[in-house]
Parts: structure tokens; sequence; C-alpha cells
């Protein structure tokens, strides 16, 4: 690899440059024009106007060279553009004096002993037409018919045509030779030979607070094999061959690209763990982990590129096709079905992909994505195979959660997950019940919130007295002893979990310091206590007081108006070690039974 300062006019310098025909599209537009153009204009300053990264290829007997560009395809072409535009708006003998300079950098012969000039950069299929009519000086004549709807490199020829037009001729004069000149350092071009890595060079890229997906890497490496696989080896002429195309714009393009919302969609990052991750990065992730390719012992996400690559290099023609509609298969399964889940939505208990999603989200665990495709894939439309195998996940999952089992493992457990359809089973007999009781007598908030949730759910499920079946998950965590107890609660006498009175001791005190965090102490309300208010006794705190409501007024669940609020109507009005020791064994035989 070398990265060189270097001027615009190093294109003399190459043959052919290639941008293959499945990387996006011009997309620059005024903003990035005028940007480009102020900047260049202003010939009192240096520039830098970015960097270009571009990948030789094994050069071939009789044939011109060729490199491929990796990264920077907008402002070579917008360069280009610019170059064509400043040469058209010449007059006849300023055009003569500088030919030679434009066509060396915008064309190249075939052969030496070749006179005709072919346009150097071989843009995408989706812009092929439009530059190269730009280039070879056809824009001009056909210019007023350009318009909003025209093409992107068309949009750009007309801009910098009109609004140099407008400029003193000495103006285009010196901004040609500035981007002509040798010495005018403007760009780093990045040069890279066949068999080195994009991504190392991405990746120090990335190090500076640059964004660059290997996505794009991954897309390149599949359909430039695609190409070799389709094409003859002795040639590189038939570079937009038809099946290619066709399952490139099967397979990636309506896939990823097909309008705005979709590239969206799949550039909107999501919380994984500790890291923000693409989605599109996540399903890349995910395939390579379910057929085996990548192993969370040896690689990491930053193996991605690499891993693909390699996979790719060594399929034959048949499997790289199949591969490529494996990678739409996933995609859709994964937008319609794993990131498709909204945590503001309504819940059901009887939604068992949503009630996992939602379990996963809230639990920030990201891990299972790739068992859950496969999942998915494995069992298409069979609804009781596949709620059978999400139950189970589930399972594990909260048994897991509850006892505060090891999470950093789940890596390697997604992956014996997804060889043995039996592990899930065998796996869940490792927590036992009683594991689950001691996990919910020290329970973080959040997970209590949780549970308490879906719990809530599981009731209204099983009676059919209850018609509202579905909730948001909006509720707040209350614990009916304060945390803050000392004030207001110290009157209570202090008892054991049998009711037996403990005395006023140190060791008491710090037995209801422990009960505070005890799940039967917790419940949701449908709105947050007033601060003071949480602090007050039992009475006061079910009953509210003056404009302030209490727990009464909040109870919409049955967790709350069932397990505390109906027994105080009924005259039992003390909460203490006792009563949060009993619901907490109700709440755990629930939990057994569900999980």
């Amino acid at each position: 690899m070398r990265a060189d300062a270097t001027s615009f006019y190093f294109l003399a310098n190459e043959a052919v440059v290639r941008i293959p025909f499945f990387q996006r599209g011009y997309v620059w537009s005024k903003p990035n024009w005028e940007e480009l153009l102020l900047d260049l204009l202003d010939d009192k300053k240096n520039h830098f106007l970015g960097s270009i990264i571009l990948k030789q290829l094994q050069p071939m007997s009789g044939k011109p060279k060729e490199v491929l560009v990796i990264d920077g395809q907008q402002r070579l072409t917008t360069l280009s553009i610019l170059t064509r535009v400043i040469f058209d708006l010449f007059p006849k003998d300023v055009q003569v004096n500088c030919e030679k300079e434009m066509q060396a950098c915008l064309f190249y012969k075939k052969l030496v002993t070749d006179n005709k000039l072919n346009v150097k950069i071989n843009h995408s299929r989706i812009d092929s037409n439009s530059y190269v009519k730009v280039i070879e000086g056809q824009a001009p004549n056909s210019i007023n018919a350009i318009d909003d709807k025209s093409n992107g490199i068309l949009k750009c020829y007309k801009y910098f045509y009109e609004t140099l037009s407008r400029q003193d001729s000495e103006v285009r004069i010196g901004l040609f030779n500035r981007l002509l000149n040798n010495e005018n350092k403007i760009l780093v071009l990045i040069d890279l030979t066949e068999k080195e890595d994009e991504q190392a060079i991405f990746d120090t890229i990335n190090s500076a607070g640059v964004r660059l997906s290997g996505a794009d890497i991954i897309k390149n490496a599949l359909f430039q094999k695609a190409l070799e696989l389709s094409t003859d080896p002795s040639s590189r002429e038939v570079q937009t061959d038809a099946e290619v195309i066709e399952l490139y714009t099967d397979c990636w393009d309506n896939v990823f690209s097909k309008d705005e919302e979709t590239i969206a969609f799949w550039s909107t990052p999501r919380q994984t763990g500790r890291l923000m991750r693409d989605n599109i990065e996540i399903l890349l992730h995910s395939i390579l982990a379910i057929e085996g390719i990548f192993d969370p012992d040896k690689h990491t996400l930053s193996n991605l590129s690499s891993l693909y690559k390699e996979h790719i290099k060594g399929l034959d023609k048949d499997f790289l096709f199949d591969f490529a509609s494996l990678i739409k298969e996933y995609a859709t399964i994964y937008r319609e079905k794993v990131a498709c889940f909204d945590r503001s939505s309504l819940f059901t208990y009887s939604d068992s992909r949503n009630r996992l999603l939602h379990i996963l989200e809230v639990c920030e665990i990201s891990t299972f994505h790739p068992y859950l495709l496969f999942l998915f894939r494995k069992y298409g439309s069979n609804e009781i195979g596949l709620n059978k195998k999400l139950l189970e996940l589930e399972k594990l999952v909260i048994r897991r959660l509850i006892s505060k089992a090891e999470t950093k493992n789940y890596n390697k457990m997604c992956k014996e997950l997804i060889n043995n359809d039996c592990l899930a089973e065998t796996m869940l007999s490792e927590v036992s019940d009683e594991l689950i009781f001691t996990g919910l007598t020290s329970i973080s908030n959040k997970y209590a919130a949780l549970i308490l949730f879906w719990l809530e759910l599981r009731r209204r499920t099983v009676d059919n007295k209850q018609s509202v079946k579905e909730l948001k998950y909006n509720y707040s965590l209350e614990h009916v002893m304060p945390q803050k107890w000392e004030e207001h609660w110290s009157v209570i006498a202090y008892v054991g979990e049998n009711g037996e009175v403990l005395g006023d001791t140190d060791e008491a005190k710090n037995k209801r310091y422990s009960f505070i965090y005890y799940i039967g102490n917790m419940t949701l309300l449908n709105s947050s206590l007033n601060t003071s208010l949480r602090n007050y006794p039992f009475d006061h705190k079910m009953n509210g007081e003056g404009k302030k409501k209490g727990i009464k007024a909040y109870a919409d669940l049955s967790i709350t108006k069932d397990d505390i609020v109906k027994p105080y109507e009924d005259g039992d009005v003390i909460w203490n070690e006792q009563k949060i020791f009993n619901r907490t064994i109700h709440i755990h035989q629930e939990i057994v039974g569900i999980w």
C-alpha cells in the first residue's frame, strides 16, 4: 500500500479506472458542487479535497492496466466533470493549446498504436451513459434539456457550465491550470495492490473519526467474483454481464438500496451490548455465524469483511449465486421479523416473537440475532415448531438473567444452539428453581420491571374476565416499602419471613434493607409517585395526601391491584418483611410456571 499526496492529474498515469457497476450511483448535489467550486476558486489557499482509494487489478498481457475505485468515486467523478466543463467553455484556440492535457487526464488508448480515445473512468451502469456523454463533449448540445429529473451527472455538468460561464475567462483558465498542475496536490491517493485488504485501510480512516462500513467491501467482493466467474477470463470487456446485473439487482440493490427508506433502515445503528452497529453489519455478522464461518472463539467484528472475502474466493459460480440469494433471504427475515420490533407498541402475551424480542431488547442482549434468524428460516410457516424454540430461548434468557448467570459466553452459546437442536433443554436444567428464588431476592429495578410486566400480561391472558389483553411498556417501578424507610417505617416492627419479631437490632435493620430488593416488594404503577410520598408510611403511601395521589390511584395492573391494594382494602394494613417474602414466593411460583 502507498498513500501519497497527489494532484488530480494523477489520472494521466492511469489507463482504465473502473467503478464497479454494483457501487452506488452518483449522489452529489448542488451543495456539494458549490462547496467544491468555492474552495477551488480561492487561489490563495491550499486545498485538500479528501482521499481516493484505488486497487490495482492483475495486469493481463496486451491489455491496458486497470484499477478499481474502492472509495472516492463522488469526488473523482465531480473533478473530471469540472475539467470537461472548463475545457468546453474555452474558445477553440485555447482548446487547441490544452487539449492534450485534458485528453491525458480523461481518456486512454487501448493500444499505443490505436488513435481512438476511450473514456478513462468506466462508470457504474446507472451513470455510464450520462458520464460518457459528458466526457466525450456531447453535453453542451443538449444543456437546455437538462432539468431536475435528469441524471445527477448531467445536472452536475449543467451547474458547473452555467456557473463558470459567468466567470471571466482568466478565472476559468486559472482553475483549469490548477486542476491539471502536477504540483497542486489536492488529494491523497491510497494505492492498494490486488492482495491487500481494503478493511485495514478503512479501519485506519475510521480511527480518525470517519465512519466507513465494511458492507461495501463485502458487496464488491461478492459481485466482482460473480463477474469473474461469468466473464471470459481473457477479457474484461464484458463487465456488465446481464446475469450478474440481474443477480445484483435482485439480491443486493433491491434489498439494501431500493429507496431512501431502505437505505436509511440498513444504515440505522442499533445498540448491541456496548457497541452501536448498523443493521446491515448485524445482518452480515449473523449470516457468517449461522454458516459457521464466524467463530466467536477466534474472530472479532473487525474480521468480518476479510472472512467474507475469503469465503467468497473459494466459491464456484453456482455456490456464489446461491450465497447471494441466501443473503437476500436472511435480509428479508431480519427486516420483517427481527428488526421490526418496536418497544413503544402494544404487547400481548400470546405474541411469542415480540415477547422474546422485547425481553432481549430490555436486557440489551443482541448476541442471539444469528440464532433467531436461523430459527425463523428453519421453521418458516411452522408456527408451532417455531414458538416452541422461541420459548426455549426465552426461558433460557430469563432463568439465567434472574439467577445472575454469566452472559459473556452468549456468543459461544449462540453458535452451539445453532449446531445442536436439543442444547437449550439441557441448558435450562442447569438453572434450578432454587437459584431462581435466590435471584428474586436481590433483583435490579430494570429486570424486576420487565418480569412483572410479562407476569401481568400472562395473568390477563388466562383471566377470562379481563378484557384488556394488550399493554404498553410504560409503567413505573415502585418499592412498596421504600428504599429510604428509616424516617417513616421505623415504627413498623422488624420481622422475619415467618412473621417472628426480630427486635430493634442492627441485624434486624440489615435484614429489612435486604428485603427492600426482593421482587415481592416491587410493583408497577401507571405513573410515578410524588417523590416525598414514596417514603411515607404504608397507609399514606396507599391513599395519597392532598393532591398527591397514592398507589391506589395508579393501580391499573393486577400485580398491584390484586396483590397489594385489595388486601389493604380488606383490612390487611401492615406491609412488612413477611408480606414481602410471601409475595416473592407467589411471584416465584408464577415465574417457574411460565419460564
